[in-house]
């Protein structure tokens, strides 16, 4: 995904392939500012290709802050891996929500495959049209009829009570779900809500339906407004959270990140939310997105250490030859202190992209 970054008003433009490192984007921000002489907000003007469509809902993205780059390399990786028909979709629920930040750009990522897009339908009588033919008006009319119908009434009953949006793309609806499914679903996170006129248990990842009931049964308006009165988090490494950092907001993106793991990337992400220590709950949410960079290793530094023999060519015949030579234990150790591999009650994980440093006699003490 290439952006076009630039400051208002300025004809020089840096050109910026993301994902990019922050390191990267501080140097771009570096040179816009000495050129233009003095600092002031570097914003995204421009892109090339698909993402062109992107660049008028994101022209307020924070690129000075790490939290802002973050959330614009998980978008490219995201972006750049849908296929057209993926990307239609996930412009015209856009367009439904009439989104304008960074921030609900990235909710929209997070759920927009809940939604179907309708083409060709983008007014009232286009609507209505579509329901007949399809059978879901409510209604069978016999064909002879058909020509008589008020189509546009018929859309605009239907527009009026459901979750949709006419778009440039089309109609925009969210996909049928049972209740019986939605009852079935295992509610892992849940937040409690309150406001001076009532609480509200609110189960996460929560849908538009669920926002807007819950906005009804507290009496407001917008849900940031809303008091977090209890969570409920029901995973092993749920104390290792900041909870006192906790926003709806992002306890809605970690609930998301998590209903997509596997079970031993929730094992993964425990091991690292012990290893790494995140000083606020929005950190714990860049971890559980970059959960690749981390990897469980052999607790055993025998076996360890063999696997390092293994990576640096030797076969088991090899490895046969040499047991009863080789402290493979010591050698095990010894790899593990070099690639920071760190112990916590999850198992030994380490870190990928940049090791963690090593810990001096404690990890000798916690690994013998």
């Amino acid at each position: 995904m290439i952006f076009y970054l630039a400051k208002p008003g300025s004809t020089e433009k840096a050109r910026v392939a993301f994902p990019a490192s922050f390191s990267e984007i501080k140097h771009v921000l570096y040179k816009l500012e000495h050129y233009e002489g003095g600092a002031s907000s570097v914003r995204i003007q421009d892109a090339e290709g698909p993402a062109k469509k992107l660049v008028k809902y994101l022209r307020h993205a924070e690129l000075e802050w790490q939290t802002g780059v973050d959330k614009l390399n998980r978008l490219a990786r995201r972006f750049d891996s849908m296929d057209s028909e993926t990307r239609e979709l996930f412009f015209a629920v856009l367009d439904a929500r009439i989104t304008s930040s960074i921030y609900n750009v990235m909710n929209t990522l997070a759920d927009f495959d809940q939604y179907e897009l309708v083409h060709g339908v983008s007014t009232d009588q286009e609507l209505g049209k579509w329901l007949v033919e399809q059978g879901m008006a409510g209604v069978y009319f016999p064909k002879p009829v058909l020509t008589y119908l008020d189509y546009a009434a018929i859309g605009a009953g239907y527009y009026a009570d459901h979750d949709g949006a006419y778009t440039p793309s089309g109609y925009v609806k969210r996909r049928k779900t049972t209740q019986t499914q939605k009852e079935e679903e295992k509610t892992a996170f849940a937040l409690t809500l309150a406001s001076p006129a009532s609480t509200h248990r609110l189960g996460l990842p929560a849908s538009d339906d669920d926002l807007e009931q819950a906005k009804r049964a507290l009496r407001l308006d917008d849900l940031d407004s809303a008091a977090i009165r209890d969570v409920e988090i029901d995973y092993p490494w749920a104390h290792l959270l900041d909870m006192d950092s906790i926003t709806l907001q992002d306890a809605h993106i970690l609930a998301k990140c998590v209903q997509e793991m596997t079970a031993q990337e929730l094992r993964v992400f425990g091991a690292v939310l012990e290893a790494e220590q995140p000083n606020s709950f929005s950190d714990a949410n860049l971890t559980a997105m970059y959960l690749d960079d981390y990897e469980l290793v052999e607790d055993s530094e025998r076996e360890y250490g063999r696997e390092a023999l293994r990576k640096a060519g030797a076969d088991d015949e090899i490895l046969d030859m040499l047991d009863g030579f080789t402290d493979f234990d010591a050698l095990g150790r010894s790899e593990m202190e070099a690639d920071g591999v760190r112990e916590t009650s999850f198992g030994h994980v380490r870190r990928l992209s940049a090791p963690w440093p090593e810990q001096g006699p404690e990890i000798g003490q916690t690994m013998c």
